[in-house]
């Protein structure tokens, strides 16, 4: 994990202190957001440190004293490193969208073919997996 990466980690946590996302905070929830395993998430101190008073905050009964208050200027200057991070995003998409346009050119590919939208999937008729018979077995 990056510097930058533990960092949103700690960010999406101080939420949590604060109250401000909805449902119950666990380790799959937090994966899912990050996009890292438990095993990675946890090896970092300050991000099971923070966990753990995430879910101080969030159990009943819990005071939620543990978690640092954040001030109006520190609130601005994570958003500003948010917006740093997103034009970082979209610098990178944008050289990648070059790339691409570059080598359909070469191959004699217009990029107006590229601009077309794509066609449905003609998969709306067919399941992917078998229905279960009755007591939940599946028929093999």
């Amino acid at each position: 994990m990056s510097a930058e990466d533990i960092q949103t980690v700690l960010h999406e946590l101080d939420g949590w202190c604060r109250r401000e996302r909805a449902g119950r905070l666990g380790w799959k929830r937090l994966e899912a957001v990050s996009g890292f395993t438990r095993q990675a998430l946890s090896s970092h101190p300050e991000i099971a440190e923070r966990f753990g008073q995430a879910k101080a905050t969030n159990r009943r009964g819990g005071s939620g004293l543990k978690c640092r208050p954040r001030g109006v200027d520190q609130r601005v200057i994570d958003l500003q490193r948010q917006v740093e991070q997103l034009r970082g995003i979209i610098s990178r998409y944008d050289e990648r969208w070059a790339c691409y346009a570059r080598n359909a050119a070469l191959r004699g590919i217009d990029l107006a073919i590229l601009d077309e939208p794509l066609e449905p999937p003609a998969r709306s008729g067919t399941r992917s997996f078998p229905k279960p018979a009755r007591g939940g077995r599946q028929i093999r």
